[in-house]
């Protein structure tokens, strides 16, 4: 996401209303691997994933994203799509 979070637009929804954590894709977690099998053609780094408070996937991605790409899928998640 190198270049889409200094965005205005996509730092204000993502502090709003995300917490951001970190991985190790190295070492992960038993956790961290159930929720990267979620993502469907996952071939490369970053996996991006979004879940809700409890754990539970609600969408993801692999690779790098254009900034209006992860502005919709982060819209859609806060439930304010356009």
């Amino acid at each position: 996401m190198q270049g889409v979070i200094p965005r205005p637009d996509v730092a204000e929804i993502l502090q709003e209303h995300f917490v951001a954590l970190a991985a190790d894709a190295d070492d992960p977690e038993p956790a961290v691997i159930e929720l990267a099998n979620k993502l469907e053609g996952a071939t490369m780094l970053p996996f991006v994933i979004f879940t809700d408070a409890e754990g539970q996937f609600l969408d993801g991605y692999s690779g790098v994203v254009t900034p209006p790409y992860l502005l919709r899928t982060l819209n859609k998640l806060v439930g304010t799509a356009s």
